[in-house]
């Protein structure tokens, strides 16, 4: 079957980045669904059917938006994490703090990334970058845990660590945190943390134990 999408994920051509760039910058002020293919062309002065022509369809377009936006983010979260004190904790949390930042700092691409606007099969780029996020946080979180925890449990931690830092976080961000509860979101995320992890080694002391 062919598309008339494009297939690689690099971004070759100068036009494509351009019309990417482009849209991530609005992105910064409206979400996706509000986005107007139209005024990203005319941003660049450009046809308006020129993101049609280089990615085949709006969802497409918005697809690779994404990819390039999350890429850069996932970039930005392996610097973090490779700055940390060389302790597996310290930068689990530091992890957290990029995407904290991600999620604070640029809302509607992340809600692009990881909404149902789009897939990750709708254009490599997205792929690719979800991937490469998911691999950060899959090792750090491997970094976490004691000797002998098997990789499908490792998987499953992974995936409650993202849940619980992204649940947080947007519930936050919604006003639907009670006020009576205290700490900034910041802190609740850490003390998440801290409580995953010192749960991963109880549990292997208890299974040592008995």
């Amino acid at each position: 079957m062919t598309t008339s999408g494009p297939t690689d994920v690099s971004i070759a051509c100068s036009s494509e980045s351009r019309l990417l760039q482009a849209a991530l910058g609005r992105l910064a002020d409206v979400p996706a669904d509000k986005l107007s293919l139209r005024q990203v062309a005319h941003d660049l002065k450009v046809s308006h059917q020129a993101p049609y022509v280089h990615f085949g369809s709006k969802r497409q377009f918005l697809a690779a938006v994404a990819g390039l936006g999350l890429e850069q983010a996932a970039a930005q979260a392996a610097r973090g994490v490779a700055s940390a004190p060389d302790n597996p904790i310290d930068r689990l949390h530091a992890l957290a703090d990029a995407y904290l930042a991600f999620i604070g700092g640029n809302p509607h691409l992340h809600d692009l990334a990881y909404g149902p606007a789009v897939a990750m099969r709708d254009h490599p780029l997205l792929q690719r970058a979800a991937i490469a996020y998911w691999s950060l946080l899959h090792a750090t979180v491997a970094a976490c845990q004691p000797k002998g925890i098997r990789e499908e449990e490792v998987l499953r931690r992974s995936a409650i660590v993202w849940g619980s830092v992204y649940g947080l976080a947007r519930l936050a961000a919604f006003e639907k945190i009670p006020s009576t509860v205290p700490g900034s979101t910041h802190a609740l995320v850490h003390e998440a943390l801290d409580g995953l992890y010192a749960g991963w080694q109880s549990s292997t002391e208890h299974a040592a134990g008995g």
